[in-house]
């Protein structure tokens, strides 16, 4: 099923899904909302979906979801609607992000996780767009076509987005594919990252992303790394999170601002979940095999 097909079937999916889930008690959790690099010309479209996002599911803080993953039953039961709570996640660390947070979620009063890979951020300028079009976009644009936008958050941004009350996740050194490494760069790749971010930040980095976020793009020997050195991993399926939800193998829903707003409707829903079950549960078997 294509993006257009989906777009056109939101709402008889929106309808079908209401219909099957008719009558059943909700599954309580929450949903991770993710999103990379967002244009200025989105931002209207991003608000949007925020203020949906706030007055007809609510939003949590990473703190409240970290509660929930654990088994905070307090927080478990607070969330516990037809309707799960969402936690906005930012992928990659654009200077878009920053203005985002300095306008749209300042004046929601959202606090949202940020993954970044600071081995990119401490590239020479010179080199950081090459960079940042090779390992962030896997060379589908050039470096010249990036613009301020799509720079990378320095160190001093970043502790900007911490005084406001965000959390800095890792999202590996360089970006790299997780499930392309082994053996000392796949340390470096996860678990330097984390004490670099660490020393420049002055946290205990807790959260990581891997790159990409799919199935293919991890495996055992990277989830287990990953483990031991942080309390919680976000990849990039879709699903929605509970306190059975393995720490390894935290689900999230990649969402684009400027596509029909029903569409995002339907995927916060949880309407698109049945055609990830079978990389969901491939990726809790890898993660209780470590």
């Amino acid at each position: 099923m294509n993006f257009l097909s989906r777009y056109c079937l939101a709402t008889p999916l929106r309808t079908l899904s209401k219909g099957f889930r008719f009558g059943r008690l909700p599954k309580a959790g929450f949903r991770i909302l993710l999103f990379h690099h967002i244009p200025a010309e989105s931002f209207f479209d991003f608000e949007k979906l925020v203020s949906y996002v706030v007055s007809s599911h609510g939003v949590m803080t990473p703190d409240e979801a970290a509660s929930c993953l654990v088994g905070d039953m307090v927080q478990n039961r607070r969330f516990e609607n037809s309707n799960a709570p969402c936690l906005l996640s930012f992928d990659d660390g654009f200077h878009s992000n920053l203005e985002i947070a300095n306008t749209i979620l300042r004046r929601y009063g959202v606090k949202a996780l940020f993954f970044v890979s600071p081995g990119l951020i401490n590239l020479p300028s010179s080199e950081q767009p090459a960079a940042i079009a090779k390992n962030i976009f896997q060379a589908r644009i050039t470096a010249s076509e990036l613009n301020n936008d799509t720079r990378l958050l320095h160190w001093q941004e970043l502790y900007e987005l911490k005084r406001q009350g965000h959390v800095i996740g890792c999202h590996g050194l360089l970006h790299r594919r997780l499930s392309e490494l082994t053996g000392s760069e796949l340390e470096r790749e996860v678990v330097f990252a984390g004490n670099l971010l660490d020393r420049e930040l002055q946290q205990k980095t807790d959260w990581y992303a891997y790159a990409f976020g799919d199935i293919d793009s991890i495996h055992s020997e990277a989830l287990q790394l990953i483990s031991r050195r942080y309390r919680y991993c976000r990849s990039g399926l879709r699903g929605i999170n509970n306190f059975k939800t393995l720490r390894s193998a935290i689900f999230a829903d990649s969402l684009a601002p400027e596509a029909p707003l029903n569409y995002q409707k339907l995927l916060i829903e949880g309407g698109l979940d049945f055609l990830y079950l079978a990389r969901r549960r491939a990726l809790n078997k890898m993660s209780i095999s470590v």
